[in-house]
């Protein structure tokens, strides 16, 4: 079976079982890993268990080894490794120095214990200007077009993707340069459309008694509801006027009626 074609929606979701992995070798019950009884680490957040992290990432890296032989799999594995400990450092201005000592040195603990093959000896390699190239932006141009139409799934995995790119090539490659790195994805939400103009309805009728009451715009309106009340207060006497008038001449009418109907009796 021909192996299923790598988009970046694909990447997106691995990204997921690979936190599943790694999560799960860090909440395990191994305590024998080799390598890993005396690791230490300063640049690890307070309350992070060192020993657990140790074996998250050497058997992480194993299974990585194991059980795929899919390159596409493990390159896409070390990236999200390098995310994953970033996540579990200090939060400095070294952090992303930091995040590669830790992971150099898990690594160097991997190989002499685990890995015999060396298969992952070339993952960390030299910054040039050819590795800051991820070779994924058309790719992405084009998905980031598709959300226009409103793939709100699609393009929270592709949000997703974005930010862990733009990681990888700023923090962990020190890559500089805005020609590097994956803009925001731009999505169509007529959601967001509909819901703002209701929203304004409960804000202006916060904001409305304020500015009547502290500001210019009190008396203001108070001038332009005091004449709307007089030019309405003209009218329904004028109103009141012509009812009355009519009602006279209609008195008047019917008493020269009366008057008329009791002479010719």
């Amino acid at each position: 079976m021909p192996l299923e074609i790598q988009t970046i929606y694909n990447a997106a979701n691995l990204n997921y079982s690979y936190k599943e992995k790694l999560d799960s070798y860090k909440n395990s019950t191994e305590m024998n890993m080799a390598g890993c009884q005396k690791f230490t680490n300063q640049h690890l957040d307070d309350g992070v268990n060192v020993y657990r992290i140790c074996v998250a990432v050497i058997s992480f890296l194993s299974y990585l080894i194991e059980e795929t032989e899919n390159t596409t799999y493990r390159d896409i594995g070390c990236k999200y490794l390098f995310y994953w400990l970033y996540t579990h450092v200090k939060s400095n201005e070294q952090a992303s120095k930091n995040m590669l000592k830790l992971y150099n040195e898990l690594h160097r603990i991997h190989n002499e214990q685990h890995n015999s093959l060396g298969i992952f000896n070339k993952k960390i390699f030299p910054v040039t200007n050819d590795n800051c190239i991820s070779g994924v932006s058309d790719l992405y141009a084009k998905y980031s077009d598709e959300c226009r139409e409103g793939y709100d799934d699609f393009c929270d995995e592709l949000t997703n993707f974005r930010k862990k790119h733009n990681f990888i090539i700023q923090e962990v490659l020190l890559c500089q340069g805005k020609q590097y790195i994956l803009p925001p994805v731009e999505k169509f939400d007529t959601a967001n459309k509909t819901i703002i103009p209701f929203s304004l309805i409960p804000l202006t009728s916060l904001i409305l008694p304020i500015l009547y009451k502290f500001t210019a715009f009190g008396p203001w309106i108070r001038r332009k509801i005091g004449k709307n009340k007089n030019i309405w207060k003209n009218i329904n006497e004028e109103t009141n006027n012509s009812l009355n008038t009519y009602e006279i001449g209609e008195d008047n009418l019917n008493m020269r009626d009366y008057n008329i109907a009791y002479n010719s009796s």
